[in-house]
């Protein structure tokens, strides 16, 4: 991902809630807490205008046709020993998490969840070597925001953020209405998005988290995301080896741009701005 002031990466730790955040990994790196305070000119920790209007309701998709092409890809492709799906979730764990989360998920999210619950294996992630978050996780990924927020006062922007395209995905720090779909263990998610703003669509799917200043949408919903992995993936586009000696997070990396990190690799390929700001 893109370098960052060094300094960005010395944790502030205090207080239960705060410690319980950075735990988890999704607490504000130093630098960005001294943005709350003496963020650069223009940046401010007041909620950012809402352009007017409203945005495009949730898609109804079938997601079953997708999940076939990557069902066939992976098991092409990826060695079975390590690249291991956890079992279909069941209507009652289905049932828990929504509660959990309290929201009630659209079909294509009960699709994906019926087909496996996520993965428990976070080097072998079966997204560009990014795991699906189980079920279980999510929902605890998804209750260390909202400790996060309650740190804050209940403020969202407290830290000063963007979004991209301009207009379409709400700049907060903290949102409650994204739901993870996966995580890097750095405290970084690509999700659904339940709050867009007028520009963007109600379920898109976004890059948010503790490192992504600069939240991006990358598909309009979760069908389109899908599609979107598989298409890259029957392309070609991949990676799932390496240089000897060459610094690496993962193997199952994308071949063009060949970066380390999905999430940078989104953002070159979709032409979207850099992580921070």
């Amino acid at each position: 991902m893109d370098a960052p002031d060094p300094n960005r990466r010395l944790l502030l730790i205090g207080g239960s809630i705060l410690a319980a955040v950075v735990a988890a990994g999704v607490a504000p790196t130093a630098c960005a807490m001294r943005n709350i305070t003496k963020g650069p000119t223009g940046m401010t920790t007041a909620p950012p205008p809402r352009p007017p209007g409203k945005p495009k309701p949730l898609l109804d998709e079938d997601i079953g046709p997708v999940l076939a092409r990557l069902d066939a890809w992976y098991a092409a492709h990826l060695p079975a020993d390590r690249y291991r799906w956890n079992p279909p979730a069941s209507e009652e764990q289905l049932a828990a998490f929504e509660k959990a989360v309290g929201r009630t998920m659209p079909q294509s999210w009960r699709q994906l969840y019926r087909w496996h619950n996520g993965e428990n294996e976070d080097r072998w992630g079966h997204f560009y070597g990014l795991p699906l978050c189980s079920l279980e996780f999510a929902a605890g990924d998804w209750q260390i925001w909202q400790q996060g927020l309650d740190w804050f006062g209940g403020n969202r922007y407290a830290i000063p953020g963007a979004g991209w395209p301009a207009g379409a995905v709400d700049p907060a720090y903290i949102n409650l209405a994204r739901i993870p779909l996966t995580v890097d263990r750095s405290g970084n998610n690509i999700g659904l998005d339940f709050d867009p703003w007028p520009g963007g669509r109600v379920g898109q799917v976004i890059i948010y988290g503790r490192d992504e200043d600069v939240k991006v949408v990358l598909a309009e919903s979760l069908g389109g995301f899908l599609g979107w992995i598989a298409d890259l993936l029957e392309a070609g586009n991949f990676r799932l080896d390496a240089v000897p000696g060459e610094q690496r997070l993962r193997l199952f990396r994308l071949k063009t741009p060949a970066v380390d990190h999905f999430h940078e690799g989104a953002r070159l390929l979709l032409g979207a701005p850099k992580q921070y700001l």
